[in-house]
């Protein structure tokens, strides 16, 4: 928001887009509100979504919960705009990697999208240490980026997060069956309640 004359202001900004950011978008929703950067990760949890709805489930009709932490974590994730950014990093980073075959293979892409999730979201998401998200709060703010930095450091010079998962100074929540399972009648249970 702008302020201009006392009257505040919306400002939004179109402009067309490549063919490239074109093909992207066509995989999404025609009204998406947030941050390009953030989108080829969308993707992702769309094609997973995708994949466990239409190839993982025993029958069309079956209503049960689904077995998959990125299902159930994700949506958590887009209200946190710090993890969101540490996953987009660690994604950067091990797409840097990646040889030009396996970035046109798109079942590999996800694996390793899969991989890099639960690397580094899924330890942060339930860390005692990661302190509540609070939007605007310059204090906790600079909490959770020193937490996110440490954690990316250390997973960066371990090459993964299962030493700091094991490690006995680090400190999660208790298990909670709801991290695992994903619940894609969920939403229309609570609106008609």
């Amino acid at each position: 928001m702008m302020m201009m004359r006392r009257q505040p202001q919306l400002l939004v900004k179109l402009r067309s887009l490549n063919r490239r950011s074109r093909n992207i978008l066509s995989l999404l929703p025609e009204i998406l509100i947030g941050s390009m950067c953030c989108i080829h990760l969308l993707i992702f949890y769309r094609q997973i979504l995708g994949d466990v709805l239409l190839k993982g489930r025993m029958s069309m009709q079956s209503a049960d919960f689904i077995s998959n932490p990125v299902l159930a974590t994700f949506p958590k994730l887009l209200e946190q705009p710090d993890v969101m950014d540490a996953l987009r990093s660690s994604w950067a980073e091990k797409e840097s990697t990646l040889k030009r075959s396996e970035k046109r293979d798109g079942e590999f892409l996800k694996a390793v999208f899969l991989l890099v999730y639960h690397d580094c979201v899924v330890p942060l998401l339930h860390s005692t240490f990661l302190p509540p998200f609070r939007w605007a709060e310059e204090e906790t703010e600079a909490a959770r980026w020193k937490v996110i930095a440490d954690f990316l450091k250390q997973n960066q010079e371990n090459k993964g997060a299962l030493q700091a998962l094991l490690s006995p100074d680090g400190v999660h929540e208790p298990f909670d069956i709801s991290e695992q399972t994903y619940d894609f009648l969920g939403e229309i249970r609570k609106k008609a309640a």
